[in-house]
């Protein structure tokens, strides 16, 4: 029989700490708008064991994933490449687990001795999680559920581009039939608070799991962020600010509970994993005079919407595509590697597969992964085990102005290499 435990570990750092995902903030965090969280969620067929955590964090990088991975296969006998780490991506957490994975530019500014303290306290918490929760194991039942949900996410760089709007509930009951788990899985930015917020929060996120866990007591709000490269709220939202950040939240849990209240049962629920390596290139960078001339013609882009009054998503897609030609210069200037050594991972639950990807991947790749076997059941998650930045399309690589293939430090190849490698995984 199926047995499974959840549990909440608070990783909330303090207040003042540098906050992640916005380059223009100017000081850090000045308090807590929600507690930032590592969501675990061990499971144990009997044969097999498998940990899944969500963290409340902008990634999550090798290193933290090794040193979690490291504590809990020495505690317990959770095997090591069974856990899977998956960041939020929230815009309103700290800057911690962003060291390591892509060189130098992994630090924009040089941690101080208050990121260093909780970036070497960080593993330590999240894997006492994984060992408590593995420590009370219960039997569970599995069901799960898939459906649409429109109005939320949306193509960031156009509306009118493909946007996955899948949400997928994995729902673990008691044998009482209380849950003790809503695993979700949704792609989308938290990007909702802006940079004009200094709180601490997960954004949209908290909001979600604030209602879910009202709804279902007892019972952990998992949120997995899916292929959200290139999906934000930028076309759907009436405004930035908590406030909208509620509403949209609270859409998602509507959407959730619903879900959850029509979850299917699987039966004979079988565990797996795998993992498998992957080396990814660092793109070839064009001539200075390139880079420049990029640069003026997005800012003349940019300052003629301005002009024109242009609606405000327009704008904000200009300002980040002026933004992101400066970020490839500045690229092309720090570049201290020439390769990245990373993984994808494999976690199956019945007839159900998690595929991670390491990285800001583009809705498009994780729709021709979750195709590669229409007989087989898929999901796919991005910012897990690793961090490599954006992974764009083959396609998008072709247009010169865009925040997402500005900041991009992979090859253009490396859309084939994370479908080839999924597909040896899903036949692991």
């Amino acid at each position: 029989m199926l047995k499974g435990s959840s549990k909440k570990i608070t990783i909330t750092p303090p207040i003042g700490l540098r906050m992640s995902g916005f380059s223009d903030r100017t000081h850090g965090s000045v308090g807590i708008l929600h507690q930032l969280y590592a969501n675990v969620l061990v499971l144990d067929d009997e044969k097999t064991k498998v940990a899944l955590v969500t963290l409340d964090l902008i990634s999550v990088d090798k290193e933290l994933t090794r040193k979690v991975r490291d504590i809990v296969s020495q505690n317990t006998t959770i095997p090591h490449d069974a856990i899977l780490l998956c960041a939020s991506h929230t815009h309103s957490g700290p800057e911690a687990c962003r060291f390591g994975d892509m060189g130098k530019i992994s630090r924009r500014i040089e941690p101080n001795q208050i990121d260093t303290a909780y970036n070497t306290l960080l593993p330590d918490l999240i894997a006492q999680g994984i060992i408590w929760a593995d420590a009370h194991l219960e039997p569970v039942n599995f069901g799960v559920k898939q459906s649409q949900l429109l109005g939320l996410g949306s193509n960031r760089i156009d509306k009118r581009l493909y946007v996955d709007n899948t949400v997928t509930v994995f729902r673990f009951d008691r044998l009482t039939g209380d849950p003790l788990a809503l695993f979700t899985q949704y792609a989308c930015h938290p990007t909702i608070l802006d940079s004009t917020n200094y709180l601490y929060s997960g954004d949209f996120i908290s909001y979600y799991q604030e209602s879910i866990e009202k709804i279902f007591p007892d019972c952990v709000a998992f949120y997995a962020q899916g292929c959200a490269g290139n999906v934000s709220t930028r076309h759907n939202r009436m405004r930035s600010g908590q406030q909208e950040a509620r509403r949209m939240g609270t859409m998602l849990a509507g959407e959730v509970t619903r879900d959850a209240m029509q979850a299917m049962p699987c039966e004979n629920v079988n565990l797996s994993f795998a993992v498998e390596p992957m080396t990814l290139k660092i793109r070839k960078f064009e001539s200075d005079e390139e880079c420049e001339r990029r640069i003026k013609l997005a800012q003349a882009d940019y300052d003629f919407l301005i002009a024109q009054n242009a609606p405000e998503n327009i704008q904000r897609t200009a300002k980040l595509s002026f933004n992101g030609a400066k970020r490839y210069f500045a690229l092309k200037k720090s570049i201290d590697i020439k390769k990245i050594n990373i993984e994808m991972q494999r976690i199956s639950i019945g007839d159900w597969n998690i595929i991670t990807t390491p990285a800001e991947t583009f809705g498009e790749i994780g729709r021709d992964i979750r195709k590669l076997d229409p007989s087989q059941h898929t999901l796919v998650t991005g910012y897990s085990n690793g961090y490599v930045g954006y992974i764009p399309t083959k396609k998008t690589f072709e247009s010169q102005l865009g925040y997402e293939i500005g900041s991009a430090i992979i090859a253009e190849n490396t859309e084939k290499i994370l479908v080839a490698t999924a597909k040896k995984l899903l036949t692991k």
